[in-house]
């Protein structure tokens, strides 16, 4: 396994549909906002901070995840539309697009949030050093240092 980690530039040619329809059948429907909202223009992860990077491995889209301006701060980002093929789970891949991704918001903001939505999601942002938040529209958030 070969995985190289980019970014998407325009996901709808870079191969998010079939990720997406993969997705959808686990019951995520997430991945498949990535090519509604690029298509009407709503969210193109063009602002500043934003990312939208995708893991492949021999040419075969298998995981992504973004950064976007935090809606409710907008001097912080925001974590999302993560998600990794469940072949390739437990193989650091969603970790390495995180670290990709939070090296980059250093330069922008000195934090990050994320909505953790399952609990092995939590787990994940947990072990990556987010800690739980409530009553927000994030649950968890990350100071940079």
């Amino acid at each position: 396994m070969s995985v190289v980690i980019t970014p998407l530039r325009d996901p709808l040619a870079g191969g998010v549909m079939p990720l997406a329809e993969v997705a959808r059948q686990e019951g995520y429907s997430h991945i498949l906002r990535i090519a509604e909202e690029w298509s009407s223009g709503i969210n193109r992860f063009e602002r500043r901070g934003e990312s939208l990077l995708g893991a492949h491995d021999q040419g075969q889209l298998i995981a992504v995840g973004g950064m976007t301006l935090e809606p409710t701060r907008p001097d912080w980002l925001r974590m999302r539309r993560f998600y990794v093929s469940r072949q390739y789970r437990g193989r650091g891949i969603g970790r390495r697009l995180a670290e990709h991704l939070l090296e980059h918001a250093r330069s922008c903001t000195s934090v990050v949030t994320v909505h953790a939505g399952s609990d092995d999601a939590i787990s994940f942002w947990q072990a990556m050093g987010f800690q739980p938040l409530t009553g927000e529209s994030y649950t968890h958030t990350l100071r940079l240092t």
